[in-house]
């Protein structure tokens, strides 16, 4: 009985509602960027003293979430765990899904996206020195290596899909890494500045690649009516429990020493501000502490329910972690010159969630909702065995 793959009918009225609904979501925010991209920088909260804002914290995000799905899908094609196999081009598929949605935001910040082109003129409009250039060719590359990844799993040529994986892999890992140090290496930014932010970029990577991939075939399959394996799903949220220890002891590390020399106002501030909120309840809490509790419980660990909201709170204390990063990393002054700065460049950044803000990065989530879904109708990602051909109904029961 051999493990075979299909699309899904996509012809209920639930499916096409879900179409519907991601395509005004991405219509909002196509809106929403106009109006940015004729108005300007401002009417997305961002001004002199905060350069940054959403669209940025939601492409970092979304740079880790694809780089921990696709790392997952090695499990299968580098480490020869086959129990993985049915997820695994769900897991390659959904990289490419969120790495497309990281670029676009990614452009949408720039602010002029007919200029994007500029992005890829390595060595001869680029300072190559720049890590922003490095990583162009990082993102590029991680792109056009997931397309053939994703071809060579299609085609089922196993021998060079085990040395795509490889590549695709090691490239994902170097991907987060030089996102986390395009922070990590910023001396002027007390709160970004760390060697160690490389390492725990990656391993949140990890962490929210593995929580999201866990919340996607659950509900997937619960909602195409397809039998999956239970202990697959189990023991994923097993290997969440190390990934979460490492990520608490790479953050844990990086904040006692901010806080060990005498320059420790930054992170104290960053704990004890106006963003200290986001920093317990989100990155703390939800990321780490709730979860780590929920997936060590001798009751809860066992059950689907427990380790699908274990996951849940990690894709949300995740982002959290990149909102208390960028936001009032860029917030705190700069320390131009010793003692009190006087004037607009002494005072600490304020940031606003505006509604053009807001309807970009909703919309951004509506365009790789819908690219997901269609996906799942075109090509052939969900498993099935010979003896359990898939029907006719429960493909239209898909995303319902």
């Amino acid at each position: 009985m051999g493990l075979k793959f299909s699309s899904i009918e996509g012809q209920s009225k639930g499916y096409y509602a879900a179409l519907g609904v991601l395509v005004l979501l991405s219509l909002l925010g196509s809106s929403g960027f106009m109006i940015s991209y004729i108005e300007g920088h401002h009417v997305l909260g961002s001004n002199n003293l905060m350069p940054w804002g959403m669209t940025l914290v939601v492409a970092i995000y979304l740079i880790g979430l694809s780089a921990g799905s696709l790392i997952l899908s090695s499990l299968t094609y580098v480490f020869g765990k086959e129990a993985y196999r049915p997820i695994s081009r769900i897991a390659v598929y959904l990289a490419l899904v969120l790495i497309f949605g990281a670029m676009i935001a990614i452009v949408l910040d720039l602010g002029r996206p007919e200029k994007s082109w500029r992005l890829f003129m390595f060595f001869v409009l680029n300072n190559m020195r720049s890590l922003f250039a490095i990583n162009g060719i990082l993102y590029g590359g991680y792109f056009a290596i997931s397309l053939v990844y994703l071809g060579l799993i299609f085609a089922e040529r196993q021998k060079y899909c085990r040395w795509a994986a490889i590549l695709a892999m090691g490239w994902a890992a170097l991907v987060h890494m030089g996102t986390g140090a395009i922070f990590g290496f910023v001396a002027a930014r007390p709160i970004f500045y760390s060697p160690l932010k490389p390492f725990e970029f990656l391993a949140a990577a990890m962490v929210s690649g593995l929580a999201l991939l866990i919340i996607v075939i659950v509900f997937l399959f619960k909602f195409t009516h397809r039998p999956f394996d239970r202990g697959v799903v189990s023991s994923l949220g097993s290997l969440l429990v190390p990934l979460i220890i490492g990520l608490f002891a790479i953050v844990f590390i990086d904040k006692l020493t901010h806080l060990y020399p005498s320059d420790r106002e930054p992170t104290l501030w960053l704990m004890t501000g106006p963003f200290s909120w986001i920093f317990w309840v989100f990155q703390v809490g939800c990321a780490y502490v709730l979860p780590l509790l929920i997936l060590i419980h001798p009751r809860f660990r066992k059950r689907i329910h427990g380790i699908v909201v274990a996951a849940f709170l990690i894709v949300i204390g995740i982002f959290g972690e990149r909102f208390v990063l960028v936001i009032p990393g860029a917030a705190y002054p700069l320390p131009l010159y010793p003692g009190q700065i006087e004037g607009v460049w002494g005072k600490v950044g304020i940031f606003h969630l505006t509604v053009t803000d807001s309807l970009i990065s909703v919309g951004l989530f509506g365009l790789m909702g819908l690219l997901f879904l269609l996906g799942l109708r075109y090509l052939e990602l969900m498993p099935f065995h010979e003896a359990e051909e898939p029907k006719p109904a429960e493909g239209s029961q898909a995303s319902s």
